[in-house]
């Protein structure tokens, strides 16, 4: 029997709202990229950057569903559906968002994964810290140039 056990429901990314113009910035930049591809003659890159762009306007307009997520001193289980034991986990650290959120990254013994990052609300976050520091090794948290990129497109 697990001597902890956290359950919450979080969205399952942070949802940045895009305006019209967002789009119109990322249609341009993709034709341009297009006309390039045509000019080079290279017709597939210009078809996957088609698709690339359809994707990138889907997905972007797409909010995320709430997941249920479930710590225990032994497994992150995420929507029933994706298990992680805890000893796959290195250590971890938290990035707060906002007033409402916070990112959990827990990082994997494997150098070349990517960290795991879980939403979590702040709320909990001084349980989640004194249950999880007994087992895993808490760092300080440093933004990846990817997570400033990402931020900055607004994705």
């Amino acid at each position: 029997m697990a001597k902890f056990e956290i359950k919450w429901d979080a969205p399952e990314y942070e949802h940045r709202e895009k305006g019209v113009s967002w789009y119109w910035i990322s249609i341009i930049i993709a034709a341009a990229i297009i006309v390039f591809a045509v000019w080079n003659k290279n017709y597939l890159f210009g078809l996957f950057i088609v698709i690339a762009e359809m994707l990138l306007i889907i997905w972007g307009s797409r909010p995320p569903r709430v997941l249920n997520f479930v710590l225990t001193d032994e497994e992150l289980s995420i929507h029933e559906q994706k298990v992680h034991s805890l000893k796959e986990f290195e250590s971890w650290s938290v990035n707060k968002n906002d007033a409402t959120w916070a990112d959990l990254h827990f990082y994997f013994h494997a150098r070349l994964k990517m960290p795991l990052r879980v939403i979590v609300p702040i709320a909990r976050i001084d349980e989640v810290r004194a249950d999880l520091q007994p087992l895993l090794r808490e760092i300080e948290h440093e933004v990846s140039l990817l997570d400033s990129i990402e931020k900055f497109l607004g994705f």
